[in-house]
């Protein structure tokens, strides 16, 4: 008899989570900074540790890029108990409800950096660093987590965008301006040559 009122117990549970699912838990999103190319930004994470991917009590920055730009962002730990780790994802936000219940969420672009690069204080964890060519034009998003920090927070951390450069590919009308002047120098050269046989 127990058993079957567990049984009946367990199906409306599964049947009230299939037509009422939790709803994600709506935390307004603030940009700390915007970050310039060779100009570092310092913050403070307090996230609690094992938390990569939640985009709540993630640290938020920005940046603009060109599509095609090669796009290289570097963090470092100003305390050497802290695991730093980012995600990059394009797009602004306003709350993590838009990113979902966590990382890179909907983002039609993503990368995340954690220890690629060795750590610049003592400690268990290297630092963060990502390097991309940038798919879109406009702007992205830099999101601080917390990996597996060996403390309690607040850690210290800097982030650094070492550049946001955009391609050097020439447009389609500059080409076509560098070819009809070349044309007409050929054409010159060739009509004075003829000129003074």
């Amino acid at each position: 008899m127990m058993t079957r009122m567990m049984k009946v117990a367990l199906l409306a549970l599964v049947v009230a989570l299939a037509y009422c699912p939790p709803s994600l838990q709506a935390d307004p999103i603030t940009y700390i900074d915007t970050l310039q190319p060779g100009v570092p930004v310092t913050g403070t994470q307090t996230q609690p540790a094992g938390n990569p991917s939640n985009p709540i009590g993630a640290q938020y920055y920005m940046f603009s890029a060109t599509a095609g730009a090669s796009v290289d962002i570097f963090g470092d730990r100003l305390d050497g108990a802290y695991d730093m780790s980012f995600w990059v994802i394009n797009g602004v936000y306003t709350d993590t409800t838009q990113i979902g219940l966590s990382f890179p969420g909907s983002a039609a672009f993503a990368t995340f950096g954690d220890d690629q690069d060795p750590p610049n204080l003592p400690g268990p964890f290297g630092d963060p660093h990502v390097n991309f060519i940038a798919p879109f034009t406009g702007p992205y998003t830099v999101a601080v987590t917390n990996f597996l920090s060996s403390n309690d927070p607040p850690f210290d951390f800097q982030l650094t965008a070492n550049s946001i450069n955009a391609s050097t590919v020439p447009e389609p009308t500059s080409l076509l301006l560098l070819g009809t002047g070349l044309f007409s120098l050929v054409g010159y050269c060739y009509r004075r040559r003829k000129l003074s046989a």
